[in-house]
This record gives structure tokens, sequence and C-alpha cells, in this order.
């Protein structure tokens, strides 16, 4: 498993430790299929070409895109992930993703393109930002706002009450988490997919390819599977997220500024 070096508590801790919701879930999938779970922490670009060149096998949280499907399979990583609009205290209600406009996203290098990115704003980058780095760049009004897993942002608000940003619920449903799995790792193979629809767009479902059932990558996405489905990872949910805060790291100070 491959992951950048901050922290998303309480999925993963900041290196030097990997402990978190991620490792519980896949270490106990892996162990079931008798494979072992090593951790690569790395920056997000970095883990990225890893994972395009199989040198790193899955990346745990990762959103579809047509441009990483090249490289990337796709399956359900077990959770779900609910976005939301977290900004500064000054920023009035947001209804739409209209009332962005000409407002400034905050979001890590390596992320991948987000709808809103379409319309008049900017875009300011950090390079492996986690919620707390987002809050302190929000709390400062170097950005306007930050779009991030609700479950995530709220576990960090609880335990960091004081902080002067606030969540809008308006724009995104809750859906299935996915993980990516490197199509040139060694546990994976594909074959063609006999109900790919070419006349539709390429989508999580919708593909010319399918994963082999004999390979390891499938054993893998079934151990998953049948961890959500016995309720294991729901109540590994419950246990990490009532867990204590550890810390996260300072806001980081490597921004840059692009014009979208």
């Amino acid at each position: 498993m491959g992951y950048r070096t901050s922290a998303r508590l309480p999925l993963i801790d900041a290196m030097p430790s990997d402990n978190g919701l991620y490792k519980a879930i896949f270490k106990r999938a892996a162990e079931s299929i008798n494979c072992t779970l090593k951790v690569k922490r790395a920056p997000k670009k970095r883990i990225i070409k890893l994972l395009k060149e199989g040198h790193v096998d899955f990346y745990p949280g990762f959103g579809f895109s047509k441009e990483r499907s090249n490289d990337v399979y796709f399956f359900e990583n077990g959770l779900t992930s609910h976005s939301v609009i977290l900004t500064h205290k000054d920023i009035p209600s947001i209804a739409s993703l209209n009332d962005l406009n000409n407002k400034v996203l905050l979001k890590p290098y390596g992320g991948r393109k987000l709808e809103v990115e379409q319309q008049d704003i900017l875009v300011r980058y950090g390079q492996d930002l986690s919620i707390s780095d987002a809050v302190k760049v929000l709390e400062k009004k170097q950005a306007d706002f930050f779009i991030y897993n609700k479950a995530s942002i709220t576990y960090y608000l609880v335990n960091n009450p004081k902080a002067q940003v606030k969540i809008h619920e308006c724009c995104f449903d809750a859906k299935p988490m996915y993980l990516g799995f490197s199509k040139k790792s060694k546990h994976f193979n594909a074959i063609t997919n006999e109900n790919y629809q070419a006349d539709k767009a390429l989508s999580f479902d919708n593909l010319p390819y399918k994963i082999d059932e004999h390979s390891k990558a499938s054993a893998f996405a079934k151990a998953i599977n049948a961890l959500s489905e016995s309720g294991e990872i729901e109540i590994l949910e419950k246990r990490f997220y009532s867990a204590a805060l550890d810390s996260e790291h300072m806001a980081s100070s490597d921004i840059s500024v692009t014009k979208h």
C-alpha cells in the first residue's frame, strides 16, 4: 500500500507511523489471502508515480477518473465518502457550487480535477495537505475553501473545537470510496470485459477490461468485500473514529497559485 506522508486521521497517521483504519482493514484483508501488507510512504506525486509503475500495488482511497484508469484499476475499499466544503468563518452559506465563483480553492498536489474547477476560481496547491494544514491556511484566509471527506473533517473539528472554519453540506452525496490498484502490479491481471459498451463514456463500471478473478488483486477485492459484508469494517470504523486524536502536521508553507 502506498500513501502520502501526511496524516488523514483516523484513516492513517503521519509518518513515521502507518497506523489507522486503512492499515487495520487492508492488513486483515491481505492476511486472509495469505499476503503481507507493507506500507510505502512518500509525497503523493512520488507515490502516484510508483503506483503507475507497479512498484506500489495500491493506493487505499483514490477517486476514479478516465485519466487514472489508464494505469489503475478501481474497486470499492469498503468505506463511504461524503465530500463537504470547508471554508473560513467569513464565507456566507453556500447553496450550490456556483456560490464558489471568484473564490480560492485549496487542494493538494496530485489531487484529481474537481467539477468546481471548471468554474471561475483560483486554485492554490499545497504539498501533502492534511486537514490541519487546510484549516490553518483557511484561518489565515490564504484560501477560501477546501473539499474533503465529511467524516474526517468532523473527526478533526470535534477534537479541535476552536478551529475558525465552518462546514457547508450543500453539494455532494455520499458514495462508495474506491481503492486504486496498479495495472502493472505483479498481482494484477486484466481480461476483456464482454459487457463493455463502447458507445458510452468510460466509468468505474464501464471499461473495456475487467479484473481476472484468478489474480491476487481480485482475491484482495473479494476479501475487502467480505470484511464489509460481515460488518467488521463498520466495527473498525466505530473504533477508530471514536479514538483520541494524536496530532497533525503544521500547515505547509509550500503554496503556489494558478488561475483556472
